[in-house]
């Protein structure tokens, strides 16, 4: 019934400008645009959309920050490579439960972001 996480949300001063980034940087696509100033959804290749909200004034940063978005990936040492080739600063990749690998970086708005890549299947029905 429950399948996964649809969509996450996140807040930017200039949504279509974070949306621009997504799509260079990424590859992503936007799939819907609405309303002045834009609230823009973005969507992967094969899975997952990001909804990129106007910033509304007395969210706190700090709150912001805590959050984040992981980004599967198939070919993890490419994943990097081509984050760092599009000048994107990617942390030291650590080492995850199924037998995995994660790498944490940052979007231009200072969103928290990070590669995953996990060989072993975690959300099995078994």
């Amino acid at each position: 019934m429950f399948k996964g996480i649809e969509h996450v949300g996140l807040m930017s001063k200039d949504p279509e400008k974070l949306a621009r980034w997504y799509e260079e940087v990424l590859g992503f696509r936007t799939v819907f645009k609405t309303g002045s100033p834009p609230q823009v959804f973005i969507a992967g290749k094969e899975m997952g959309m990001i909804e990129i909200i106007p910033w509304e004034e007395g969210v706190s940063e700090e709150k912001d920050k805590k959050s984040h978005i992981a980004i599967e990936v198939a070919d993890f040492e490419a994943a990097v490579e081509h984050l760092r080739n599009a000048g994107v600063t990617v942390e030291e990749p650590r080492d995850i439960f199924a037998n995995g690998k994660a790498a944490f970086f940052r979007d231009i708005d200072n969103n928290v972001l990070h590669l995953v890549y996990r060989p072993e299947a975690v959300w099995s029905l078994d």
